[in-house]
């Protein structure tokens, strides 16, 4: 049984007299795949926004590998190795695909102002290295071959791509992914699969939120399924699958989009 890698307790978020997220218990374990459900609005982003540090809770903490992590900032959470994506595409359009990618690993960059001022060895030699891994990640997203061209002229599936590609340049433990498999086509989605399936693999642990629920049953280890900001079930898939609550709450309609 993998150790968590992610802990968050009794954690909520109250705007107004709304309770978004309410005493929520959620649990990553290291080296797994777990998958996030629930009907439109049902606090799936602003969980991921709390753990990514996007949002204060009103209650509760994070924990990332056993260290309490709720005060940090999202950049801070960054260079300790817990990335994220968000449900929008936010691209440099008129960047490179490679330039946009490089931008994950800038947390990642040691050389001081003064070797940048004035171009010394050391900042030649971390630029070189940074594109090599960067190239790496865009390969492993089928980017490689697009790298010189601007993002802005990427089909949608290739532009989900590359935002994943950044967020893997900063090399995170943890990475979270906000319904990666929107818009895309059924060959897409086997191959997101396959990417998350093989970031595992190289011991990443993915938290996913997701609708698609034939990705989710695929590929996760655990799902957890929220309504109106409160957990429903939280286990194997197939156990949560046939939970009636969340048969009734979630998996007996068709929604596409998060809230």
């Amino acid at each position: 049984m993998s150790k968590n890698i992610l802990e968050t307790q009794g954690i909520g978020i109250q705007f107004g007299g709304l309770k978004a997220v309410n005493n929520v218990n959620f649990t990553a374990g290291e080296g797994e795949i777990t998958a996030l459900i629930g009907p439109n609005g049902a606090g799936k982003t602003t969980l991921f926004n709390l753990i990514a540090g996007f949002y204060a809770p009103t209650a509760g903490k994070v924990f990332f590998k056993g260290e309490d992590i709720t005060s940090l900032k999202p950049y801070q959470r960054t260079r300790i190795g817990l990335a994220r994506t968000f449900q929008n595409i936010n691209l440099f359009a008129d960047m490179s695909v490679m330039d946009n990618a490089l931008v994950g690993q800038h947390c990642r960059m040691t050389y001081d102002p003064i070797s940048a001022m004035l171009s010394l060895p050391n900042k030649h030699k971390q630029e070189r290295a940074s594109r090599k891994e960067v190239m790496e990640m865009l390969d492993f997203m089928g980017l490689a071959d697009v790298a010189e061209e601007k993002a802005g002229s990427l089909s949608y599936g290739k532009q989900k791509n590359l935002e994943i590609a950044r967020a893997m340049a900063t090399r995170p433990e943890l990475l979270l992914l906000d319904e990666p498999a929107s818009g895309l086509n059924t060959q897409e989605l086997d191959q997101l699969s396959q990417r998350v399936l093989a970031m595992r693999d190289r011991g990443i642990t993915v938290v996913l939120i997701e609708h698609k629920m034939d990705v989710v049953m695929t590929i996760s280890h655990k799902v957890m399924v929220l309504n109106f900001g409160e957990t429903i079930a939280f286990g194997p898939p197939e156990a949560v699958s046939a939970d009636p609550h969340v048969i009734e709450a979630y998996l007996g309609k068709e929604d596409d989009e998060d809230a």
